[in-house]
């Protein structure tokens, strides 16, 4: 009995040892706190000119929608869309069959008048001498010199007639008034003319016109001449250099806002007719002003905060009250001095007193 007692109190002062060996061992976990990465920018004085963005269908600045002048079948189409075409050329003629055979009718009622005419001056001249000689009355004299002018009266009319006929004949050649490129053929060989209807669009694109509605708030501070940003995103990501060429000086009437014309050269050809383009436009602008990125300002709470990097490179929340801004650079009437650097990228990744680490490669 004695032998068991003293076995169980040496295997409890084992488990003892093993236990307080274990104890000895074990260390107090530490958490450290990791930083997060952020790009920052500086405030800096600047000069900042105000955009409003507007949006458009882009159009060559010499384009013309050629209507047929008259109904008939289309006999032959010489050009298709994308050709360049000259002042005069024959793009698409139509059946003349009709029209030629109204010349010559009126060709010749004109040959018909004419001989009328001679002989009715024949008739005249005859009279007149008669007259002289007492064999005649001045009745007889003035029927002769009626006749004569009713006749002449009568050519008048058969060459405007013969004009008409003319007229309508060029009218189955339908060419191009401009120098330019063929934007659409709407017509197919066979095809009947339609008056009513687009037979071809030829526009001079090596200048292009976008026009845009501007609202009454911002059309007075857009000044005619001035530079606008026209993105093609169809052609390429840069913006093209617009120009301001006309302003509306009278709203409207349905709108209420102001038609702005902005013109953008096409030197290379490769923006087209009929193109979308987003407007760049600028209005307010102000000079030596304190102005950040644009992606450094959040609204919160019905307030506008930024966050600063403190010296011990902790974030800190800072109210800013915000002016006038384009798609870059907002300026910040209050809450940052010149030189304070505000982050710009990860700014929605941290809260007030955030520890931050600082990389290069943000500022745009």
């Amino acid at each position: 009995m004695k032998r068991r007692i003293g076995y169980v109190v040496v295997v409890m002062s084992l488990l003892a040892s093993l236990l307080a060996v274990a104890g000895c061992g074990k260390t107090e976990e530490v958490v450290k706190e990791s930083a997060i990465t952020v790009n920052t920018a500086p405030a800096q004085i600047q000069n900042l000119a105000k955009s409003v963005n507007y949006s458009g269908i882009l159009r060559g600045q010499n384009e013309v929608y050629l209507l047929p002048k008259v109904s008939a079948r289309v006999t032959a189409i010489y050009v298709k869309a994308g050709d360049t075409v000259r002042t005069g050329q024959t793009l698409i003629t139509l059946d003349n069959t009709d029209f030629i055979a109204g010349v010559q009718q009126a060709e010749a009622g004109l040959r018909s008048n004419e001989l009328q005419v001679e002989s009715a001056r024949a008739d005249y001249e005859r009279a007149q001498a008669l007259y002289a000689a007492g064999a005649i009355s001045n009745q007889q004299l003035e029927q002769a010199q009626l006749r004569h002018d009713s006749m002449l009266a009568a050519v008048a009319q058969a060459q405007a007639s013969l004009l008409a006929a003319r007229t309508a004949l060029d009218k189955c050649t339908i060419t191009s008034p401009i120098n330019g490129v063929v934007g659409s053929i709407g017509l197919s060989l066979g095809d009947t003319a339609n008056p009513g209807a687009t037979a071809a669009i030829v526009s001079n694109t090596s200048s292009l016109q976008v026009e845009v509605m501007v609202s009454e708030a911002e059309v007075s501070y857009i000044q005619a001449g001035s530079t606008v940003d026209v993105y093609v995103r169809a052609v390429q990501e840069q913006a093209f250099a617009g120009k301001v060429e006309s302003i509306a000086s009278v709203a409207d009437p349905a709108k209420r806002n102001y038609a702005v014309k902005v013109v953008l050269p096409n030197v290379d050809g490769l923006i087209k007719s009929g193109m979308f383009a987003d407007l760049s436009v600028d209005t307010m602008s102000k000079q030596n002003i304190i102005a950040i990125p644009v992606m450094a300002v959040m609204p919160t709470g019905g307030r506008e905060i930024v966050f600063v990097v403190d010296p011990e490179g902790r974030a800190r929340e800072t109210e800013v009250k915000t002016g006038i801004k384009n798609d870059k650079y907002v300026e910040i009437v209050s809450g940052l001095q010149v030189g304070q650097e505000v982050i710009i990228k990860g700014n929605t990744l941290v809260s007030d007193g955030s520890l931050v680490k600082v990389v290069a490669g943000g500022t745009q």
